[in-house]
């Protein structure tokens, strides 16, 4: 379920030569919200799950690069792990904001997780969705019998399954769109900085996903809460986002009320929010 934006305020900032396009609403602590692949930060702050958070916080939602508003260039360093965080930086940075509570889903929950390996003190809160933070990719691809998913094999799937997620994709934006999905293969590192985090973590997803199973063994390796929620990949945000954002929500007003009470860092557990 989605709706109309009213009252939304946009703009552009300049990442290291990457034009980054980005939309936010609403008031009070600030979200950035990192949508997954083939999305765009309008789309998502559009769902059930952006408007909810929206009603209670400041959300911040950018275009990934080659998606929706943002620069499209064909260069496949571009798409880094590293320039993709730098890129939520800018953002944050453009806004005067210091530390922001990330929720990222699917690709944007690989985009969090690369902000917390090369950015760290800019996060206040993680809260992955959709992810597998150890495997990416591959989890789904070694269910399917593939050695990897790139973006030939996942847009042919979207293009089976959900081709009006792809009306907005041109023959020119291609080769970027194919740069910025492969790019999330890239996972030196990120698992590690996501399970050191000295901000509170947390996975949230459905428990039809593909990749639940795996993040559930993740979330219980490193001491990590674990939100599961209805529903698969797709359905879950699309029929359950109300009650995500709600559950998201209240990993959020836990941890601010914990700072609230006790201040001093690394005075609690992360697991029990």
């Amino acid at each position: 379920m989605s709706g109309q934006l009213h009252g939304y305020a946009e703009g552009y900032v300049d990442a290291a030569g990457d034009r980054i396009h980005y939309v936010e609403q609403g008031s009070g602590s600030p979200v950035l919200l990192v949508h997954g692949a083939f999305g765009s930060g309008t789309s998502f702050l559009q769902t059930r799950f952006g408007m909810t958070l929206a009603e209670r916080y400041r959300v911040i939602a950018p275009d990934s690069l080659a998606h929706g508003d943002s620069d499209a260039p064909s260069d496949s360093t571009c798409y880094a792990a590293h320039r993709r965080a730098f890129h939520l930086v800018a953002v944050l940075n453009a806004l005067g904001i210091d530390r922001a509570h990330v929720v990222g889903y699917s690709m944007g929950g690989w985009m969090a997780s690369a902000l917390a390996a090369f950015h760290p003190q800019r996060i206040a809160s993680l809260a992955i969705g959709g992810w597998d933070v150890l495997n990416g990719m591959y989890t789904p691809a070694a269910i399917w019998g593939l050695p990897e998913i790139n973006y030939e094999v996942l847009n042919a799937l979207v293009r089976r399954d959900r081709p009006e997620l792809l009306a907005w994709v041109r023959r020119g934006n291609e080769p970027a769109l194919a740069a910025a999905i492969d790019a999330m293969n890239d996972l030196g590192g990120l698992a590690e900085a996501v399970a050191r985090s000295t901000t509170p973590v947390t996975l949230w997803l459905g428990a039809a996903d593909l990749y639940y199973s795996a993040s559930t063994r993740f979330a219980a390796a490193n001491d990590i809460s674990l939100i599961t929620l209805p529903g698969d990949h797709i359905s879950m945000l699309e029929q359950h986002g109300g009650e995500a954002a709600q559950r998201v929500s209240d990993f959020i007003e836990g941890i601010q009320h914990e700072l609230a009470a006790a201040p001093v860092v690394g005075s609690s557990s992360r697991r029990q929010i």
